[in-house]
């Protein structure tokens, strides 16, 4: 499941008075922020570093508010630029396109000299200033820097950054708020569990003190492909470190001994709905627990995560070792909601 549609989920809960937060978590504190703006129209800086979710957030917030039947368009400020249009005529036709919805500027702190210009005369124009010409778009930004330093040292437009501060957003990295990991991470398993038909009450004690001691670099993404991966490996009730082995090489004292291939070639036929053993928690199952084989564009969607994780985001590497184009694997990364997992 896309990580959007679990901050969606967290948004319709508390409107429905049936959130099942911890209290005063992080989770719960960013589902109330964002079930404030998913009801307003204002501008929203969402400042986080990679991988933590701000564009899986920003779709939230367009999925559950007024305009979620309107365009959700995403503007990344980091790459705008191309041979025929420059950076402001690039973010101008965006707007265009997102005209009644809502537009999502992905690394605002990118946007050149010009473009923050336009942007700010677009925000200008929400204001209901010059209504001719006004332009009925919601704005969203996300930041990976600390924009106040910007304006600060004078790369980033004040009047730009106010106006943008109407409805601020800011999510911790995972580092820093260790006690939600275990939250996450259950909420991960619980929903990638029932997707895959699988019987799985929770994580491991042992599992949890894994993932509450790493750091998780990409994290919220490198978390949600982690658990996915560890559910899709899981033979048993609980996910144990031994589904996380990566995580495991990374951790002093939980270091995850592969078994040895057996040297032996033949192998004794698999009978009719029996899984075959996998001593290797690499290897990605054929089966489901039914016993029915997975479909292609399954093994496909499974294949693509687990090189995501595997090659930590790395769009250069994922297409090399899975033999794709980076044109092919960007739209498959689109269609399955994990664009804004890679680097």
């Amino acid at each position: 499941m896309p990580l959007h549609r679990f901050f969606a989920d967290d948004i319709r809960a508390l409107r429905q008075g049936d959130a099942a937060f911890v209290a005063g978590s992080e989770r719960e504190r960013t589902a109330r922020l964002a079930e404030r703006a998913s009801r307003s129209c204002l501008p929203v800086l969402i400042e986080t570093e990679a991988g933590n979710g701000a564009q899986a957030l920003a779709k939230a917030i367009h999925a559950t508010g007024e305009r979620k039947a309107r365009p959700f368009i995403l503007f990344r400020a980091d790459g705008a630029e191309s041979e025929d249009e420059t950076q402001p005529a690039v973010l101008l036709r965006h707007l265009r396109e997102a005209h009644g919805g809502t537009l999502l500027v992905d690394g605002v702190e990118h946007l050149s000299e010009d473009a923050q210009g336009r942007l700010t005369e677009a925000l200008f124009q929400q204001e209901g200033v010059r209504r001719a010409r006004r332009l009925d778009v919601r704005i969203i930004a996300s930041a990976g820097f600390d924009l106040a330093e910007r304006v600060r040292e004078g790369s980033f437009k004040d009047d730009l950054y106010y106006r943008l501060q109407a409805m601020p957003l800011a999510l911790r990295p995972l580092r820093a708020q260790r006690e939600a990991i275990a939250e996450w991470a259950a909420l991960f398993a619980e929903r990638f569990a029932r997707d895959e038909g699988k019987t799985i009450r929770g994580l491991s004690s042992d599992a949890l003190a894994l993932l509450t001691r790493y750091d998780w670099p990409g994290n919220l993404r490198q978390l949600e492909n982690a658990v996915y991966r560890a559910v899709i490996l899981a033979d048993g009730a609980f996910l144990t470190p031994s589904e996380f082995p990566q995580v495991a090489a990374r951790v002093d004292g939980f270091r995850i001994e592969i078994p040895p291939v057996p040297s032996a070639r033949i192998l004794a036929p698999v009978r009719a709905h029996e899984s075959p053993a996998r001593a290797d928690p690499h290897a990605l199952s054929l089966i489901r627990e039914s016993g029915e084989m997975l479909t292609l564009a399954e093994l496909e969607e499974r294949a693509i995560r687990f090189a995501l994780v595997h090659y930590q985001g790395h769009l250069s590497a994922i297409s090399r070792h899975l033999g794709i184009g980076r044109s092919t694997l960007y739209r498959k990364l689109k269609e399955l909601g994990l664009s804004d997992a890679a680097a």
